[in-house]
């Protein structure tokens, strides 16, 4: 997630060390709209995947800004907000690279403040970016090791906003000092895991680690974050994670190409509160049963595996290998095969080809392989915990159905759907129809597009010296993700950077 490239450039540049709710998540059965559209979908309507039962798209001007942003269904508006170098409350700026977000807090009813947290994929900051780290130093931070003239510091972390009404009403710096902070997920106690998307053994350099998972408490817990790692949780290019409101284990994704596994972390302390994780906990890698190290990269829509685990013993073994992160560096950025990936591997563990995006919804953990599948187009994995059971619920034949899947949300309704983060294509007219659109997916394996990147600025934004006119159509969505109460999903674009708010008729559909 996060790279505007694609393919082995984008895994280059990841690795880059100098570069750029509560349990609210559905968790029951299908609302009774969700259930009459499954029914009407069983009758013989809409059984083409690029049918939206919300309708064709149109532009739809921006309620902040008056420009036609985003394509949407008829009946749906949105505003746009956080865009990068906005001066947030804490006085610092909003940093740039919007990625993974979720819904942390919400009152009980409708019309209460809700807060996010959202993830900023920053790596080290050059000292003539006139954007600052993330919370210019007034936010907890892990590592604040900088080199002058070379490195003014870690770029990456956390910003929390408050909404009421829809409307932002506060937002603020929650973590600093790490590194690509791409995806994550929401506890049911209400903070956010934010994850490291690269692996860099920075004490050998005199910095800290990097490549962990760190626990950002909701402001209305009244605590701040520890910016201590959950070592336990290993240390590896982590892309998502989600946690099961049942027994408290962690799902995590990694996001190292072939060699990505799946992960189970089983806390010392599953009591629902904050701090648990940091207590430490087991690691263990998915396995199919019967099968050694199976190829789940290759897999038919429908399949389905009985599954089990295998202990990591090492979390925070080295990788592979390690190779300069830039020019005039030592050797302490990870290439190859994860420690944890090793350790599993060795015992048989299955493999993916770039796990993303994943949540807890409807009883199952959902987790995308962003080019999984025989057309490398994208795998959505739907894991029952209670039975043990691993389904590929929706291969994508090709990159107009989907194109590379990557965050992943289900709505209070049951409904899921993704972020494409895959390369924009475009029709005669010019028209993009791949890459660069939120994708819903149906319980039957089919598809349908519901939003689509209108992003163009062709002159300056007043009061946003940052946002550079450009055509950014072919920028990623990133950490969709809905309030418990149905009425709003927020969503990043991640470059420029900005976060949207969007209203309308959900119960059209199953979102």
């Amino acid at each position: 997630m996060g790279s505007e490239t694609s393919g082995s450039a984008k895994k280059a540049s990841r690795r880059s060390f100098i570069g750029g709710s509560v349990g609210i998540a559905a968790t029951g059965a299908l609302a009774p709209t969700l259930a009459a559209y499954a029914d009407r979908r069983r009758r013989g309507k809409n059984r083409k995947s690029d049918v939206s039962p919300y309708g064709p798209l149109f532009p739809k001007k921006d309620a902040t800004t008056g420009l036609p942003l985003l394509k949407l269904p008829r009946g749906f508006r949105y505003a746009s907000v956080g865009w990068t170098g906005d001066v947030m409350s804490d006085g610092t700026l909003t940093p740039d690279r919007h990625d993974g977000m979720a819904v942390v807090s919400a009152g009980r009813r409708p019309f209460r403040d809700v807060v996010l947290i959202r993830n900023h994929e920053r790596g080290g900051s050059d000292p003539d970016n006139p954007l600052p780290t993330v919370g210019a130093g007034q936010a907890p931070t892990y590592d604040p090791f900088a080199l002058p003239g070379v490195l003014s510091g870690l770029g990456g972390g956390t910003t929390t906003m408050r909404f009421r009404h829809g409307r932002l009403i506060g937002d603020h710096a929650s973590l600093a000092g790490t590194l690509t902070n791409c995806a994550g997920g929401p506890t049911p106690w209400g903070s956010w895991l934010t994850c490291e998307e690269v692996t860099i053994k920075g004490a050998l350099l005199g910095a800290k680690d990097h490549g962990y998972v760190f626990e950002v408490p909701g402001p209305d817990l009244g605590v701040v974050a520890t910016a201590n790692p959950i070592r336990d949780m290993g240390l590896m290019d982590h892309e998502a994670v989600a946690v099961d409101p049942q027994t408290s284990f962690v799902y995590l994704t990694e996001d190292n190409g072939p060699n990505s596994g799946f992960y189970q972390f089983r806390p010392n302390n599953p009591a629902k509160r904050v701090g648990a994780l940091e207590e430490g906990g087991e690691l263990y890698m998915l396995k199919v049963k019967g099968v050694e190290n199976a190829d789940l990269i290759n897999v038919e829509q429908g399949t389905r595996y009985d599954v089990e685990w295998v202990r990591v013993a090492e979390p925070e073994a080295d990788p592979e290998g390690l190779e300069p992160p830039a020019p005039g560096f030592p050797p302490i950025a990870g290439v190859g095969k994860s420690g944890p990936f090793l350790q599993g591997e060795a015992l048989g563990a299955a493999f993916f080809n770039r796990g993303e995006g994943c949540w807890y919804g409807n009883r199952r953990i959902y987790f995308v392989d962003t080019s999984g599948g025989p057309a490398r187009s994208g795998v959505v994995w739907s894991y029952n915990p209670r039975r043990e059971t691993l389904r590929a619920l929706f291969v994508s034949p090709d990159s107009a159905t989907a194109d590379n899947p990557d965050n992943i949300t289900v709505s209070p309704s049951g409904g899921l759907l993704v972020c494409e983060d895959g390369s924009p294509q475009v029709d005669g007219t010019g028209a993009i129809v791949a890459g660069l659109r939120m994708l819903g997916i149906n319980r039957d394996g089919s598809s349908y597009v519901f939003a689509e990147n209108n992003l163009i600025i062709e002159e300056p934004l007043p009061g946003r010296p940052f946002i550079e006119p450009e055509d950014y159509r072919n920028r990623e969505w990133a950490g969709a993700c809905f309030d418990p109460f149905g009425r709003y999903l927020f969503v990043n674009i991640q470059t420029p950077g900005v976060t949207f708010v969007i209203a309308g008729p959900w119960r059209r559909g199953p979102l």
